[in-house]
């Protein structure tokens, strides 16, 4: 398979996909150490030709409609996606303006296609070609149209709408991602250096950067999304070797007053008798501070839920096309728009991912 950044500790997803990097943000509200540290001159590059994203790409197919919860979710597939276990659609991030960003995964299991969408309103998507790379990975766009993400070489790289490229590394690391992106673009991610693999925030995009180090145990963070009023969003390694999601607004991170968030207290889910929590991720957050982001059980199954930062409150809601594979079911919800749509994605009977837009539906 492929991988993110590889010193970074894995996760696994059944039933495949255990190379994909672990996604990050800030959080909020832990004491650990945060500087400024600045990005050396070489290890930022810009290019303006060869990589203007692509309009009127190939389409999206779409699956099928159907209502759960509330919801609206249209489901669909990629360009070039596979449809063996472990491949397909994953959709990564959605803008204010409901464009979703993701990528799909041939059937070699190594071939990433990236493309923004804007399902339902259109099956039109648009290409995002980082220097004709065939392992870079968008995770994460905002309203202008810029996309963030790896260049599959340890690069984390920004790409505008006019294909102008960016990509950097903060100084003191050997290989970086970037997660989530803001309207005032400020960009967070994950960076590996010889001791840890810290987050960080680059802020407006310039070349100044926060880390962002774990409260304690090991050093991981990873940074995955930042909202609007620069509050911050994902998850860290606790003590016991888990997943724990974190919020932080960008002042906190600066002041090193963290707080984590408290590991929701899951529902019974059928077909996973006696399942018991194990670890969660906070991967995305809009303007009025609700995130989102899923849970893994002890059943290896992962679901998607929705996380209210004013109430302490989790809701919790998969795609209703996800199904068991192998005992295992995969329902991540990886961003919200302002709107309160969300996208992600979810696996099927065959262990094969397919993305997803929900629109939230009138009472």
């Amino acid at each position: 398979m492929f991988e993110r950044l590889r010193s970074s500790r894995r996760r696994d997803l059944r039933p495949s996909l255990d190379s994909l990097e672990e996604r990050a943000l800030l959080s909020a509200g832990l004491p650990y150490h945060v500087h400024d540290v600045r990005v050396s001159a070489d290890l930022i590059a810009a290019k303006h030709q060869s990589n203007q994203p692509q309009a009127g790409g190939p389409s999206i197919t779409i699956l099928n409609t159907v209502s759960s919860h509330g919801y609206r979710f249209t489901n669909f597939d990629g360009p070039n996606a596979g449809n063996l276990a472990g491949t397909g659609t994953m959709m990564n991030g959605i803008a204010n303006s409901t464009t979703v960003v993701g990528f799909t995964i041939a059937n070699d299991g190594k071939t990433l296609t990236n493309f923004t969408a804007n399902p339902p309103e259109t099956t039109k998507t648009r290409l995002v070609n980082i220097r004709g790379s065939t392992t870079a990975m968008a995770f994460g766009i905002n309203s202008t149209g810029t996309v963030v993400g790896t260049d599959g070489h340890g690069n984390a790289f920004s790409l505008n709408r006019h294909g102008v490229l960016r990509t950097f590394i903060p100084n003191g690391g050997s290989s970086a991602v970037a997660f989530g992106i803001n309207d005032r673009v400020n960009i967070v991610g994950q960076y590996v250096t010889s001791t840890a693999t810290p987050g960080f925030v680059l802020v407006h995009g310039g070349t100044s950067f926060l880390t962002i180090n774990a409260p304690s145990g090991p050093n991981i963070v990873n940074a995955q999304g930042v909202n609007n009023a620069d509050m911050v969003v994902g998850f860290y390694v606790g003590t016991d070797g888990q997943d724990h999601g974190f919020i932080a607004r960008k002042s906190a991170v600066a002041k090193g007053t963290l707080t984590p968030v408290a590991d929701p207290t899951i529902p019974a889910v059928s077909g996973e008798p006696s399942a018991t929590f194990v670890f969660s991720q906070i991967l995305g957050i809009n303007d009025f501070g609700i995130a989102v982001g899923y849970y893994g059980d002890s059943t290896r199954s992962q679901h998607g839920f929705i996380y209210n930062t004013h109430t302490g409150k989790y809701t919790f809601l998969d795609d209703p096309n996800a199904a068991f594979s192998n005992g295992v079911e995969v329902t991540r919800i990886t961003g919200i728009s302002n709107s309160g749509e969300i996208t992600g994605f979810y696996s099927d009977a065959n262990g094969v991912f397919h993305g997803f837009v929900a629109t939230v539906q009138p009472a």
